[in-house]
């Protein structure tokens, strides 16, 4: 005779079996991963519930991290004198990593740097390098006078209004990692 919990025991792991498999949509999780310490606890409150929001509406993310500095696995490949090309691959190789379907923000306090990367798709609508380029100028704007929560506000109602702008009230597509980012992968050695 079977007991009565070996039955149980298989909706149970289907049902966590099943709760592994997310929707494409839900890929990244719209929140900022401040690990550099920029922002107070109310001001991340409000930017994670915009952001939850945008995602929602235009089916495009916004994931803004920042870090201390450059983590102990990376610190081998940082060249001053590289830094852009540096800090655009660590970027661009996090958005991939984090299926980022639109835009990823990394944010270094040592070295000072702001690098904002566009997935390949979303740059051609939704976007653009130019929309970009505005939305580094609001958080180095902020970020000179040491506005850290004012900048990461504006930064993110600009990124609303701007999608909003770009695709009026329907949702953008979502993308693949691949189609995002493609050929970023993460080579650390």
């Amino acid at each position: 005779m079977v007991s009565a919990s070996r039955y149980l025991l298989i909706p149970a792991l289907l049902t966590s079996w099943l709760g592994l498999i997310a929707p494409a949509s839900a890929a990244v999780a719209p929140v900022i991963k401040d690990g550099g310490k920029f922002f107070s606890a109310d001001a991340l409150t409000k930017a994670n519930e915009k952001i939850k929001k945008i995602a929602q509406t235009y089916d495009k993310d916004l994931l803004i991290e920042t870090f201390a500095d450059i983590p102990a696995d990376l610190k081998k490949d940082y060249k001053p004198e590289n830094k852009t090309e540096f800090f655009e691959k660590w970027a661009r190789d996090q958005a991939h990593e984090n299926a980022v379907n639109g835009v990823y923000v990394l944010i270094c306090k040592t070295p000072a740097h702001l690098q904002i990367e566009v997935g390949n798709e979303t740059q051609k609508k939704a976007f653009t390098l130019r929309n970009r380029n505005e939305l580094k100028k609001i958080l180095i704007d902020k970020f000179k006078e040491k506005k850290y929560d004012e900048g990461l506000q504006e930064a993110v109602d600009f990124y609303a209004t701007t999608l909003k702008a770009n695709l009026g009230k329907s949702a953008g597509t979502r993308f693949k990692s691949h189609e995002e980012w493609p050929g970023h992968t993460r080579t650390v050695g």
